[in-house]
């Protein structure tokens, strides 16, 4: 079928049906890697689908109840917990595969969080990750964040500054100046409530850095089997890390 741009808005309409049916396809292949018993980190109300074959647990940092009050503008399709954990520290083990999208960002301390979803695979085990970038979002404004910063941050987890993040946040994202009470009334409220906030930001080539990181310097045996940068559709990094399978 031929794709035609003639008018402003039948070229919002095609692009967005064209977007729409790439994504598809992507997720479809994406799937592919996703085969027996895994978790899904956080996924809300935009859970992942998987092979109808797999078997997929949902975690999430609270109870359903508690979602509900958090995500108090979303009315209905976030799906139900069934483990109640920490995204940074997954108590679990020997999993054939981990969602993780829109999640690393959400996290104080991702290196803690990558080390600890490296655990929890089984040799062969597939990290499905993806992160937004910045460029192409509300965090637009903000800097990014360097590796030194999160290796300073994982190697003394007692400098982490939340209140620097939520200000970041508050003043960048949310348009709130500082200086103003405005600022300050929505900074102690967001940290009051552990307002789910984007802690760090990232365009493609960080995250490809931060992962060789993990491969380089601590070891981790696991290799990208796909690695697909932000585009004019797809407005997010999207990574499978593969764990060595042992022998």
């Amino acid at each position: 079928m031929m794709v035609r741009w003639e008018r402003q808005d039948g070229a919002t309409t095609n692009y967005m049906q064209k977007s729409a049916a790439l994504r598809w396809i992507e997720n479809a292949y994406l799937r592919t890697h996703l085969g027996g018993r895994g978790v899904e980190i956080g996924g809300l109300w935009r859970r992942f689908t998987v092979p109808s074959s797999s078997k997929v647990w949902y975690v999430d940092r609270m109870s359903m109840e508690d979602l509900t009050k958090h995500y108090s503008a979303i009315h209905t399709g976030i799906v139900a917990p069934d483990i109640i954990a920490d995204g940074e520290s997954l108590p679990l083990r020997g999993l054939d595969f981990i969602v993780a999208s829109n999640v690393l960002e959400h996290l104080p301390s991702p290196l803690k969080a990558l080390k600890s979803w490296y655990e929890a695979l089984r040799g062969g085990g597939c990290l499905l990750l993806k992160v937004p970038d910045k460029r192409f979002s509300f965090d637009h404004r903000r800097e990014r964040t360097s590796l030194t910063h999160l290796i300073e941050e994982y190697e003394n987890p007692d400098s982490i500054d939340l209140r620097a993040h939520y200000g970041e946040w508050v003043e960048l994202v949310n348009g709130k100046p500082r200086q103003s009470a405005d600022f300050e009334r929505e900074l102690q409220k967001l940290m009051a409530q552990n307002y789910s906030i984007h802690y760090h930001v990232w365009i493609d080539r960080d995250l490809r850095e931060v992962i060789e990181y993990t491969r380089n310097v601590w070891r981790l045996d696991w290799e990208p089997v796909v690695f697909w940068n932000a585009h004019f559709y797809r407005k997010e990094t999207v990574t499978i890390l593969k764990k060595r399978a042992t022998v």
